[in-house]
C-alpha cells in the first residue's frame, strides 16, 4: 500500500466517525480500537468519561495500520513528545498538513 493510501485509510477512519459523542456507538467502537492495541499508552485504559481526542488519533492510526510509525497516546502533550521523539513533529506556522496528519494547536 502506498503512504498515499494509507494516509486517506487514517482520513476515512477519522470521517467514520464524525458526529461521535460520549457514550455513542462511535465513540465506543474508538475506544475498542484503542484499548485494544498493545501495548497500551501508559498502560491506561481510556475509559467512556476520558477527553477523547488524542485517543481517536491513535484509533485512526491503529486502524489504518500505522500506529508503528506514529505511535499511540491518550495524552495530547504526550503525544507531542512522542512525535518529536520519532522525528515527524513539525513545528512551523507556514507548514500545509496533508491527508492524514495530525494537528495540534494551542
Amino acid at each position: 500500500m502506498t503512504e498515499k493510501e494509507l494516509r486517506q485509510k487514517v482520513a476515512d477512519a477519522i470521517t467514520s466517525w464524525v458526529g461521535a459523542t460520549k457514550g455513542s456507538t462511535k465513540h465506543k467502537e474508538i475506544l475498542a480500537i484503542y484499548n485494544g492495541h498493545k501495548p497500551l499508552a501508559r498502560g491506561y485504559t481510556v475509559k467512556t468519561t476520558d477527553a477523547y481526542c488524542a485517543t481517536t488519533v491513535s484509533a485512526a492510526y491503529i486502524k489504518a495500520g500505522i500506529a508503528e510509525y506514529t505511535g499511540t497516546e491518550c495524552g495530547v502533550e504526550k503525544y507531542v513528545e512522542i512525535a518529536k521523539g520519532l522525528g515527524i513533529w513539525v513545528e512551523n506556522d507556514a507548514h500545509k498538513p496533508g491527508i492524514g496528519d495530525a494537528c495540534v494547536y494551542d
